[in-house]
Order: structure tokens, then C-alpha cells, then sequence
């Protein structure tokens, strides 16, 4: 272990935090907008948010080809807890963004909960899609609509430009963009 004297507290949120007024070292979060005093760096590239839904839910309700053929069908939506909103569906339709509205087929507020319901066969799912890579390889979910997928930002680390400093916090920082560089073959971007 290169770290062993390091503990670590880890809380998970979809709120928007204030890291000084908590007292919270380092955030992750979607996008790079951030408050007056911040730094972020990039963890992950953007990645498509993608449509899929089961075989056998494709079997019974058939594959939409277009979006307006989206009305049919059922979504598994998604509730953000803190601002109690439903995530807008957003595909790219020649290079413009449009909003789709579909009726729900159930809401969740876990990612898990979103691709199990999928799974399951009750509508179609929508998440960022290195979540559900593994089931489209598999053929256990079918890609929908795929041509349409959105992109959504990446994940950022962010910290108080002061936080920087203190070598707990830089430690992780550095130990962090290492193994996501690594992954992601990203450029390097530990020179903070």
C-alpha cells in the first residue's frame, strides 16, 4: 500500500456541496462549472449518455428507430435526490440538442436500480454509457438509438485553489489523475 497513514471519508451526494463551508477536501462531479476560488481538473473524457433496453423488451414492444418514435415507449427515469428533479432526456439530432419527453416506466434515484430495471424488461434505460458497456458487449441490454446518444461531461475533480497545499489533499489529487491517465490515456494533468 504506497499510503498506509492516509484515511480516507468518503460521502456520496448528488447535492452540490460547498467544500470549505463542509470541510471537505476534494469533490467529484459531472462538468467543470465549479465556484469562484476553485480548481478542476478532468478525470474521465465526456462520454455518451446511452438509450438501451432489454431483448426481450425490444421483442415485445419492438425497437424505436427514431426519436419521435420515443412517444411509445416507456423510460426508466432518473430523480435527482437533492433537487428532487427528473433528468431531462436530451438526444443530438443533427448536431442540435432536443429534449424528448417520454412517459415513465418507473423513476429510481440509483444508477444500479436504472439498469436492473432495464434488465428487467420495464422501458428503456438511459445512463452514461461506460456504465453499461459491459451488458451491450454481452447483448443482456441493446444500444438505442445509438446515432442520437448525447454527450455528458466527464468527471472533475475539484478543490479549493488553497487546498492544494495541504500534501493530504495533493497526494490524492496526484494519486488519482495517475490511475485515470493511466486508464483513460488522458493527457497528463497533475501539474496543478
Amino acid at each position: 500500500m504506497r499510503y498506509p497513514d492516509i484515511e480516507l471519508e468518503i460521502s456520496v451526494s448528488d447535492s452540490t456541496i460547498d467544500l470549505i463551508k463542509e470541510g471537505i477536501d476534494i469533490g467529484i462531479r459531472f462538468g467543470d462549472l465549479i465556484e469562484e476560488g476553485m480548481v478542476a481538473k478532468p478525470l474521465t473524457p465526456p462520454a455518451p449518455d446511452a438509450l438501451f433496453a432489454s431483448p426481450e423488451y425490444i421483442k415485445e414492444f419492438g425497437e424505436p428507430k427514431t426519436p419521435e418514435q420515443l412517444e411509445n415507449h416507456k423510460l426508466i427515469q432518473y430523480r435527482f435526490g437533492a433537487s428532487n428533479q427528473l433528468a431531462p432526456l436530451i438526444l443530438n439530432k443533427d448536431g442540435n440538442s432536443i429534449r424528448v419527453e417520454m412517459r415513465s416506466a418507473v423513476i429510481v434515484n440509483d444508477t444500479d436500480l436504472c439498469v436492473d430495471a432495464a434488465l428487467a424488461g420495464l422501458g428503456i434505460g438511459r445512463i452514461i454509457s461506460n456504465l453499461v458497456n459491459d451488458h451491450l458487449e454481452s447483448g443482456s441490454l441493446m444500444p438505442i438509438l445509438r446515432p442520437y446518444w448525447n454527450e455528458i461531461s466527464g468527471l472533475y475533480i475539484y478543490f479549493s485553489q488553497n487546498s492544494q497545499k495541504a500534501k493530504r489533499v495533493r497526494v490524492l489529487i496526484d494519486f488519482l489523475l495517475e490511475k485515470i491517465n493511466k486508464s483513460e490515456e488522458l493527457p497528463n494533468t497533475t501539474n496543478l
